[in-house]
């Protein structure tokens, strides 16, 4: 009876450790996920690039070891990879490419605490086009409203409900001739808020 009261008593007291030490490591992890890595490399709204670990040796594609740009789990060296911060909390955010030449490419959106919200690739968009409009749906209905009927837009509306959040795109590399062009496609991108219109008429009141 003695022995099983001690191996409760000593199970009781490792949870009590366990659970301290998960509440003081708590802000230690939140300040490392992914969007405060992120954050490392750009300001809002920058896109920057997520470059592969190497190992050894000169490699011109990949940074120096210990770059912020290799501070994630894994990059895969097949695709060419980038991402982007943003927030729509004062209006809607676009987030597009262009380029002419559409390579294999997917693209996720994820709320700060690395939660995956939405997913595209080139063969689920619009002519393999990425050009994402992301809000939420009362932003979305107003800058369609605003566009008016005649206007032509091949854009993806992503209705998300949320405040801020980061943009993750992968281009494929099958072939390392074609890493210029991803590299391209890459530069390309676009991630720009859309302010809400201001109006442009002059107060007359007092003339």
């Amino acid at each position: 009876m003695g022995k099983l009261l001690l191996a409760v008593m000593i199970g009781l007291v490792g949870a009590v450790i366990v659970h301290i030490a998960v509440i003081f490591a708590m802000p230690l992890v939140a300040g490392n996920n992914a969007w405060a890595r992120f954050s490392n490399l750009g300001p809002m709204y920058q896109i920057v690039s997520v470059e592969p670990l190497r190992s050894a040796g000169s490699d011109a594609i990949a940074p120096a070891l210990g770059s912020d740009r290799q501070d994630f789990a894994f990059v895969d060296p097949a695709f060419v990879t980038a991402s982007c911060r943003f927030s729509v909390a004062k209006g809607p955010v676009r987030i597009l490419a262009n380029y002419d030449e559409s390579p294999f490419w997917s693209a996720s959106i994820y709320d700060r605490r690395g939660d995956n919200l939405y997913s595209i690739n080139d063969r689920s968009a619009v002519d393999g086009m990425f050009n994402l409009l992301v809000g939420s749906r009362e932003q979305i209905v107003e800058f369609n409203a605003d566009l008016g009927p005649d206007t032509e837009e091949i854009t993806i509306p992503v209705e998300l409900d949320l405040s801020e959040g980061y943009m993750t795109i992968r281009v494929l590399v099958d072939e390392e001739s074609k890493r210029p062009s991803a590299r391209a496609f890459v530069n390309s991108l676009q991630c720009e808020p859309i302010e809400p219109a201001v109006a442009s008429r002059p107060d007359n009141r007092d003339s």
